[in-house]
């Protein structure tokens, strides 16, 4: 299987969501919500403690806003608590720079 991974380009803000659902499949919101942005080398560079979020857009359906200020791998967690099991949900991204700067 094929991953691919997203490319965003550098100084953009970026809007992250996550769907957290429980062991039947449906929306639900989990208890202590964050989340965190940590380059490939495992050095977080923003979180749910210095920049707010994660933000409730419905049940289940959580969402952050970022914005890049360094090119690089990335990987951004988000975590929480269902019941008695801990959630993480992990997605790798890129920050590129595609533009000249005049």
């Amino acid at each position: 299987m094929l991953h691919t991974t997203k490319s965003f380009e550098l100084g953009n803000t970026i809007y992250f969501e996550c769907v957290y659902r429980n062991t039947m499949g449906v929306l639900t919101d989990p208890d202590n919500p964050n989340w965190s942005i940590a380059t490939a080398r495992g050095v977080v560079v923003a979180s749910g403690t210095t920049e707010g979020g994660p933000f409730k857009r419905s049940t289940g359906l959580w969402y952050i806003f970022w914005t890049s200020d360094q090119i690089g791998d990335y990987i951004l967690e988000f975590n929480g608590q269902m019941g008695t099991h801990a959630v993480k949900i992990r997605r790798p991204f890129k920050v590129i720079k595609t533009a000249a700067t005049y």
